[in-house]
Parts: structure tokens; sequence; C-alpha cells
């Protein structure tokens, strides 16, 4: 088996090649992490995957290649996809609210349904891009994102709640006097990990 890493050849022995998938995944993360680097694509004999779980679900295999790219370079990408979608989704909740104030109910399900994903999406960005950048809670000045995140997970689950027993116009009430603020904030924790990738800590 033949394992290259952003073209280089990486040292894979009989051993490490007869423990499986993971361990060369693993072999070729190390070696990306090294560079300061992360994996973002893999082909096996000329064939892409699309994930991690999707290569180490494969049997056999003669050629693999794996491609990084800078984990700065990545966690921007990340941030400025995330910043773009954010005035989107508040313009989207402030529909929602309105639809359901004029007795459009059913007309907001499906949007309602897309915003908690796109919710869920962003929040999952911006802890993966905090993690990369080693940015904790505390080194965001527009406040503290372990309180807001816990705030708008309850804000999402008493949403999913009243939506469930019927009382639409205190979901509306919510999405406008709580959801809609508490992503406000989390729009500001955006800037402060752009404003870090732009000016990173010494």
């Amino acid at each position: 088996m033949r394992v290259t890493l952003d073209g280089v050849e990486l040292p894979i022995d009989g051993n490490l090649a007869a423990e499986g998938k993971e361990a060369i995944f693993e072999a070729a993360r190390r070696s990306a992490i090294e560079k300061n680097r992360v994996i973002v694509g893999i082909t096996v004999d000329d064939v892409q995957f699309e994930d991690e779980d999707a290569f180490l679900a494969l049997s056999g295999g003669i050629d693999v290649r794996f491609t990084s790219q800078p984990v700065i370079e990545l966690v921007k990408e990340s941030v400025d996809e995330g910043r773009r979608y954010i005035p989107t989704l508040l313009k989207g909740l402030e529909g929602i609210a309105t639809m359901i104030e004029e007795g459009r109910d059913k007309d907001a399900q499906v949007p309602f349904s897309q915003a908690v994903e796109g919710i869920n999406w962003l929040v999952g960005v911006f802890a993966k891009s905090s993690a990369l950048l080693g940015i904790t809670s505390d080194g965001l000045s527009s406040g503290n994102w372990g309180d807001d995140s816990k705030r708008l997970n309850e804000t999402l689950e008493e949403m999913i709640s009243v939506m469930e027993s019927g009382r639409t116009m205190r979901m509306a009430y919510i999405i406008r006097e709580r959801l809609v603020p508490v992503m406000r904030k989390f729009a500001a924790y955006w800037s402060d990990i752009s404003a870090q990738i732009e000016s990173p800590r010494q």
C-alpha cells in the first residue's frame, strides 16, 4: 500500500497497514498536525471520499492519497461562510415570527426547522473553529460564550416544546425577545474570531 500526504509519501510499514484504515488515517492526521495543517481530502485508487467515516468503512485499497490545508485557511473559510449566513438567519427568524403572528403557523414549520438546522450548523462551526485556533470563551471580548451557548440551547428546547404544545403566539414572542437577541450576540463572537484570524495572538 502506498500512502501520501500532499504528494509526499508517508512511511507506512507492514505492521501499521495491518492495523487497518484507522491507524493509517491517524498517522496521516499526526503528520498534518505537525505542519499545522488539517486533512481535508481523501482519495483511494482515484476514488474520492467525502469524509473520514467513508474512508474507514472502505475495504482494500492500494493507493491512498491525503490532502491537507493550513488550519488558519480552513478556519477562515468556515468563519467567513458563517458570517455571511448569520444576517440571512436573523432575517429568516424575524420572518418566522411574523408568519406565526399572522396565523400562518403551517407556513412557518419548514422555515423554522431550517432555522434550527442553521443554528446547529453555526454552533458546530464555531466550536470547531475555536478549538482549531485554541480560543476559549475567556479569549472572546464580546462576552461569555459558555453562558450564551447555554442560553441558546435552553431557548431552542423551549421553542420546540412550545411548538409541540400548539402555543404559537408564545413561540413568536420567544423568537423575537430571546432567540434573535442571543443570535445577535452570537454574530459578535464571530467578529471576535475573525479579528483573531487577521491579528493572531503571539
